[in-house]
Order: C-alpha cells, then sequence, then structure tokens
C-alpha cells in the first residue's frame, strides 16, 4: 500500500531525531523499529506530526483521567455513552400469585 501514514507522536526529540537524515555515533543503540521509521520518514511513506500530551488519545488507557477528558476521548472513539442508574435497589419484576 502505497498510502501515507501518520502517525502522532507527543515527543518532539524523537520526531526531529527519526527525520534528521544523517545518522550519529550517540543514536547506534536505537532499535530496528526507530531505523525503519527514519528510513519511511524520509521516503515521505510516514509522517510524524506532533500532538501535545494533553491530547494523546492513548491518555485513556494509561492515565486517570477528569470526567471532561474521557467524554471527549470516549466521542473520539465513538464511545456510547450509557446512563447507568445502580443507586437503590433491584426490584423482582417476576410476580408469584
Amino acid at each position: 500500500m502505497d498510502a501515507l501514514v501518520i502517525i502522532y507522536c507527543d515527543n518532539i526529540s524523537s520526531i526531529l531525531l527519526v527525520s534528521n537524515p544523517i545518522s550519529h555515533v550517540r543514536t547506534k543503540h536505537i532499535e530496528v523499529h526507530s531505523h525503519f521509521i527514519k528510513e519511511n520518514v524520509l521516503a515521505k511513506k510516514i509522517d510524524l506530526i506532533h500532538i501535545s500530551i494533553k491530547n494523546q488519545v492513548a491518555n485513556i488507557f494509561t492515565k486517570a483521567l477528569g470526567i471532561d477528558k474521557l467524554k471527549k476521548f470516549f466521542k473520539m472513539f465513538n464511545v456510547l455513552e450509557v446512563d447507568l442508574n445502580l443507586k437503590g435497589s433491584v426490584e423482582n419484576s417476576s410476580s408469584t400469585s
């Protein structure tokens, strides 16, 4: 597939590192995954876009968030909001006569 892949990243240093066409001695410890991304960024097959940590949707899985942020991310994931009332007692709906 020749479509452009967009990766949202909250780390500016990593974006600059893979966007730099020159490899330095200090970067030789970087794993194969990063070199694959770097080659594809330079070949214009992958585009890395910076996104603020506050707007990183993956935070829904890794951080404790406030209700407003949760609702925003749920909407982005198309998660339906279900109003459940769990207070009170449960009544038996079957009647025995």
